[in-house]
């Protein structure tokens, strides 16, 4: 039998050598996964963590590197989800983001990353950083948060920075549901500012976009609270009226309708110096 050339039997000894270590590496994630389903989250990540420092960081090939990224979603996953280690699991999206940049793993990495960031963390403009960065992309979700951006600002009271956002959004998806909602988000800084003749020029524009009901109803709602709030009662309890019919709270506004009430029938029967009123006459 003749042997084959040095270079060839290297060649071939290597890839027995790599067909066996992605052989092991499917084994371990497997088994990782196991344990995850089984309630062992610890367990489970100490096997993706083994997986991990298999493959390592550098480049791999294709089957490699899918591995790799499974394992680093599973470890994110784990450690966020079910062990509560944020700061272990923003360390996982960020290796997954930096080693598969432009994947739809890599945004929805900066998603998980943002969310820890805003509620584990506390901190917005971190957060903020993450979905901008998604929203600046081609991400098929970039616009829903282009909107997590412009809200992000609209509670930071920020309402400047919220509006601009909220702008850039309208111009980059001029025709889609969320420019409505960027729309009523633009309204509501204004309305927040205390602004209330741009507030209700912005509330009338997505009206006039005919959006659909429950943002219709919440525009008519910012109108009202806009209107009793320079004491158009009857106008405010005419558009309260109108916004009850889709709104998502139906119970908050007939509420705010209660208390509009009441506070047109004090202003009916103790206005000092109204004679009519003292009298009976209307």
């Amino acid at each position: 039998m003749i042997a084959p050339p040095p270079s060839r039997a290297r060649a071939l000894v290597a890839l027995a050598a790599a067909l066996l270590a992605c052989g092991g590496a499917a084994r371990r994630l497997d088994g990782a996964n196991a344990a995850r389903r089984a309630g062992k989250p610890a367990e489970a990540l100490a096997g993706y963590q083994e997986v991990l420092a298999e493959l390592g960081e550098g480049r791999l090939p294709e089957g490699d590197a899918a591995l790799r990224l499974k394992a680093l979603r599973g470890a994110g996953d784990v450690a966020y989800l079910e062990l509560g280690d944020f700061t272990q699991a923003v360390s996982y999206y960020r290796r997954v983001v930096a080693l598969y940049p432009g994947t739809e793993e890599a945004w929805k990495a900066r998603a998980m990353t943002g969310d820890i960031y805003l509620q584990r963390f506390g901190d917005a403009m971190g957060a903020i950083a993450q979905w901008a960065d998604i929203a600046q992309g081609d991400a098929p979700e970039a616009s829903a948060y282009q909107l997590k951006v412009a809200t992000a600002y609209l509670d930071l009271r920020n309402y400047e920075q919220a509006r601009t956002e909220a702008r850039l959004l309208r111009e980059r998806w001029p025709d889609s549901d969320v420019a409505d909602e960027a729309q009523l988000l633009t309204a509501q800084a204004w309305a927040l500012e205390k602004r209330s003749d741009e507030a209700q020029r912005a509330f009338q524009a997505l009206l006039e976009r005919r959006p659909r009901p429950e943002l219709r109803a919440r525009a008519l709602e910012g109108q009202a609270g806009l209107a009793a709030d320079a004491g158009k009662l009857d106008r405010a309890l005419a558009l309260y009226e109108q916004a009850l019919d889709g709104h998502p709270r139906p119970d908050t506004l007939r509420l705010a309708l209660a208390k509009v009430k009441a506070r047109r029938e004090r202003s009916r029967t103790s206005a000092p110096g109204d004679r009519a009123s003292a009298f009976g006459h209307e």
